[in-house]
């Protein structure tokens, strides 16, 4: 042992040392508070350390196969986070929160930190064996993407929307109409609403059920992802933008809806993947599945024309790719006909989807001008939650230029470059497009730029170890150290968007509590109300047609509190049910109802987990006198 390990060693030991006196004696430890007593504390902290450090380095000589000196060098590298612990010393750093306890085991992460990244190291080749088994690490991914978004299954109730596409669903698979032409105006394509109708046909109807079509959709995306980098760039790309969409707060907390939106950007990842294995009209046919999940899915064709022309080169005015383009069309054309013949032939005499859709959502026009600046802003409040990381947005702004520049000095060498700006011109376009085309701002319309902040994101974050690899003389272990850094990068700016999007606490997704007890109301209902009540509604009506499917209840919607008296007094000897949510109060209604002989009676309420009043259920009777 030389003079030099020593004194690396030394220091850090040293560092410890007096902070766990120093800690112990602010405590009001009194074994310590003499100055002999204290450096005597101290040299044996030290003396602990180098002996823990000697024994370490040891066992690592054996485990690595490396000579002794080696590993003890190596080992009191490792013990340099151990400097951290002399920030205690600093001015005013005591009066900060439980610093000393956040100092130590900083310290302690770091330097476990590094004995990993050394043992991975030396032993880097049994560990490149492992992980260049074909989708191992794909598989661990989504393995990791499977357990957050299960978790959250049933985290909330349904949004008004989901509601109502589960009870189209249940009316399918209920058999009670199959083809959605009774009573019902449809302004959605029929693909999602199948797939839910063959889910709650094979696993019964509930809201996990009508989860699980999105669930798979989403897992199903990230392993699309992967291939997709694979198949333009490297498995470096790939396993960083799989690993990014799996942790994108977006997809966490959209996968567990019964939105279209998953299924559809999902749809679409597989029409790109398919195009580019050159298998064009099934990839015209996934396209145009999803088209008729969300009308929507159009905006993504640009995207499937790249992948489709990409492998052509320049070569786009040939036969051979014209013919590409008709087989493309012909799939894509084939889902468009089936789901009009369903739309008109079949639905005959019915609203078709897209009228209906119009209707309901006033089409599609350029905004005003004065309009533009605010909408903006609106949509890329809502862009920061495709990664939840301020660190994260601020590295892909300052990152993706850089990448694009580097992209075109390294054109010729650099595989899947021109992805890279595929991308980046499509987030431009399809932002643009939403502002200045009158989309109302809702969170899910951004959901499919997830995969695409995923590719970008992975290529800013491996842009200084392409270039320590593209140059000529290569820093010895430069690359090892980037890898290690950023797998420490990585671990501390997506722990915390994980966190949040694991309590559902970004504002994205489903309904966040809003509805929270409406499946108790249900029940509440189903118990007690007698067969052909009368339960009125104003906000409700699509989660009762879910809900409340098979309760043979009368569901009146009623325009103003008047409708109400007049239907009570119409129908006398039924009873009848109104429920009021907690942002609304029914102290109106009771007015005009006792003016008109009639009171409400409060029956139950249910509450959200912090106590609040969700809902709360009246039965309406005649005044008792």
């Amino acid at each position: 042992m030389n003079r030099r390990l020593c004194l690396i060693i030394m220091i850090p030991a040293l560092s410890l040392s007096l902070f766990v006196v120093e800690v112990l004696r602010r405590h009001g430890y009194q074994a310590v508070a003499n100055p002999v007593t204290f450096s005597a504390a101290v040299l044996l902290g030290v003396a602990s350390v180098i002996v823990l450090w000697a024994a370490y380095s040891v066992l690592l000589s054996r485990f690595a196969h490396m000579g002794l000196h080696r590993a003890m060098l190596l080992d009191s590298m490792c013990h340099l986070p151990l400097l951290l612990c002399l920030a205690y010393f600093v001015p005013g750093a005591t009066r900060m929160l439980n610093v000393g306890t956040l100092l130590f085991f900083s310290a302690l992460a770091g330097l476990m930190a590094c004995r990993i990244a050394v043992l991975m190291y030396q032993r880097r080749s049994q560990l490149a064996a492992i992980l260049s088994r074909p989708h191992l690490a794909l598989a661990l991914v989504v393995a990791l993407a499977a357990l957050i978004r299960i978790s959250l299954i049933a985290a909330n109730r349904f949004h008004g929307d989901e509601a109502l596409y589960c009870h189209w669903g249940l009316l399918i698979a209920s058999g009670k109409d199959v083809f959605l032409r009774y009573g019902v105006i449809v302004d959605k394509p029929p693909v999602f609403l199948y797939t839910l109708a063959l889910f709650f046909k094979v696993f019964g109807a509930s809201e996990t059920t009508a989860r699980l079509p999105n669930i798979l959709a989403s897992l199903g995306s990230i392993a699309v992802l992967y291939h997709i980098g694979l198949e333009l760039a490297d498995r470096r790309l790939a396993l960083l933008s799989a690993l990014f969409l799996a942790l994108s707060p977006f997809d966490i907390q959209f996968a567990p809806t019964a939105f279209t939106d998953p299924l559809m950007v999902s749809l679409v990842l597989v029409s790109c993947l398919l195009s580019l294995k050159r298998w064009h009209l099934l990839a015209g046919i996934a396209a145009g599945l999803a088209v008729m999940t969300k009308p929507t899915g159009v905006l993504f064709l640009p995207l499937l024309l790249f992948f489709t022309a990409l492998p052509f080169g320049g070569q786009w005015f040939s036969k051979r790719f014209g013919a590409v383009l008709l087989r493309l069309a012909a799939g894509f054309l084939a889902v468009c006909l089936a789901v009009v013949c369903w739309d008109v032939v079949i639905r005959v005499n019915c609203v078709n989807f897209l009228t209906a859709s119009a209707a309901r959502y006033g089409g599609l026009r350029i905004v005003p001008a004065a309009r533009i600046l605010p909408r903006l802003h609106a949509w890329l409040r809502q862009l920061q939650y495709l990664t939840g990381s301020r660190v994260l947005n601020i590295l892909l702004i300052v990152g993706a230029p850089c990448v694009l520049a580097y992209d075109l000095w390294r054109r010729r060498a650099r595989p899947g470059w021109l992805l890279d700006w595929a991308f980046s011109i499509f987030l431009v376009y399809f932002i643009a497009l939403h502002t200045v085309l009158s989309f109302s701002v809702w969170d899910r319309y951004l959901l499919g730029l997830a995969p695409v902040v995923a590719v970008l994101l992975a290529r800013v974050v491996l842009l200084p170890y392409d270039v320590l690899a593209d140059r000529a003389r290569k820093p010895v272990g430069a690359r090892a150290a980037y890898v290690v850094a950023l797998a420490v990068f990585l671990f501390a700016a997506l722990l915390q968007p994980t966190r949040v999007a694991l309590r559902y606490d970004f504002p994205v997704g489903g309904d966040h509590g809003a509805f929270q007890g409406i499946d108790v109301v249900a029940n509440h209902l189903r118990a007690n109300a007698a067969p052909r009540s009368v339960v009125f509604h104003r906000w409700l009506g699509w989660h009762y047609s879910f809900y409340m499917f098979d309760l043979p209840f009368d569901y009146y919607y009623y325009p103003d509190y008047a409708f109400v008296l007049d239907t009570a007094n119409t129908l006398p000897n039924l009873e009848k049910y109104i429920v009021f949510p907690s942002w609304t109060s029914a102290e109106e209604l009771a007015t005009v109802l006792y003016n008109g002989g009639w009171e409400l009676n409060e029956l139950y309420r249910t509450y959200r987990p912090d106590g609040s009043v969700s809902f709360t259920v009246y039965r309406i009777q005649p005044v008792s006198r």
